[in-house]
């Protein structure tokens, strides 16, 4: 019968064997940290990137909903809150954009949609 004793057993044990020194934990945090930095800026950047691709087809979809409003009344609208008051609405914002004042449209603090009154109305993001 195979036995096993206590010498074989420790003698795979040496005292080097003990875990991780300070300095290589050190190092995995460091490591760990500079990673999440890198992944921080780039979801920051993409956060921006969104919300100026939200605001720019917001303004496509004011531009297209202007072009409605002149088939439908002979005329361009002179506000936004013009287009989006009508039955059936021209201009459907997306969920959480609001008309700020009559010629701005906003989605909190993210961007801001501005008409300029004309023939045809300009549409800027901010």
């Amino acid at each position: 019968m195979n036995t096993l004793d206590s010498t074989t057993v420790n003698s795979h044990i040496t005292s080097n064997d003990k875990g991780f020194t300070l300095i290589e934990v050190l190092i995995a945090i460091v490591v760990v940290g500079i990673l999440s930095a890198v992944v921080i800026i780039g979801i920051g950047a993409l956060t921006n990137k969104g919300s100026s691709s939200a605001c720019q087809a917001s303004a496509d979809a004011a531009k297209a909903a202007a072009t409605v409003h002149y088939a439908n009344t002979g005329s361009y609208p002179a506000t936004l809150y013009d287009m989006t008051v009508t039955t059936p609405k021209e201009l459907e914002l997306p969920s959480g954009v609001t008309v700020a004042n009559a010629a701005q449209a906003t989605s909190g603090a993210t961007w801001i949609l501005t008409m300029t009154a004309g023939t045809p109305p300009t549409f800027a993001c901010t």
